[in-house]
């Protein structure tokens, strides 16, 4: 298998991405990628998702991630950034994980569907460990039981919402320091009808039209947004 890296040095001005597993994570991860302007290849052991990503990727293979050799082939050991997007088959995911870490890789993100996935992922050496399924839930979560119109979580205790004024802040210039003293919540943003993303200023008064972006633990917007 010859060296994709190398095939594409040349027109590279960004650090490429490698994309290792082209389920449905790795695929969606791997075309708004591209659609951002990044340069990613990708490699998956089945044929079928490298055939249906060919299309945007800047570079595919099949091949067998868990074998070290296959991977210096495919020049995973050259790039900075590397996903691994296997999450269901933990045993090639971890020895995967492993081979990247003993490849010197400085970047390494890699789903994990499970905490004790994700635990032992983080003691193999896996700088940056995702959950899509569990965060997807936790926000539609979020979006079906509140007035949120975006949820963002950061943390186990820290998110930020967008969503339009609750109505009994509707007309009212809202002091930020009162907010934080009554709700524990921080007023980040306020877009009015017709304008853009602005920082939310002491004295704007806020319409019923208005968006807002909210910063706080999840239980404190909840209640911010109920109020």
């Amino acid at each position: 298998m010859a060296n994709a890296l190398g095939r594409i040095r040349g027109r590279i001005e960004i650090s490429p991405v490698v994309v290792l597993g082209l389920g449905r994570f790795g695929a969606s991860l791997a075309e708004e990628l591209t659609w951002h302007g990044a340069e990613v290849l990708g490699m998956d052991s089945d044929a079928r998702p490298v055939q249906e990503c060919s299309g945007f990727l800047t570079d595919s293979a099949i091949g067998d991630t868990t074998d070290r050799e296959t991977l210096i082939q495919f020049g995973v050991h050259e790039v900075e950034r590397v996903v691994l997007g296997i999450g269901s088959d933990l045993e090639s995911s971890i020895l995967t994980a492993s081979n990247l870490v003993d490849l010197g890789v400085k970047n390494i993100w890699a789903k994990a569907d499970s905490d004790a996935h994700a635990k032992i992922l983080t003691q193999i050496g896996v700088h940056q460990v995702v959950r899509p399924e569990r965060d997807t839930g936790r926000r539609v979560a979020h979006l079906l039981n509140g007035r949120f119109s975006d949820f963002a979580q950061f943390d186990e205790d820290y998110g930020m919402i967008k969503l339009s004024p609750p109505n009994k802040l509707v007309g009212k210039a809202v002091e930020l320091e009162r907010l934080w003293a009554k709700f524990n919540v921080r007023a980040i943003s306020v877009k009015s009808e017709g304008s853009t993303w602005m920082p939310w200023k002491a004295g704007h008064v806020l319409a019923a039209s208005d968006q807002v972006i909210i910063a706080g633990a999840p239980e404190d917007l909840e209640r911010f947004a109920n109020c």
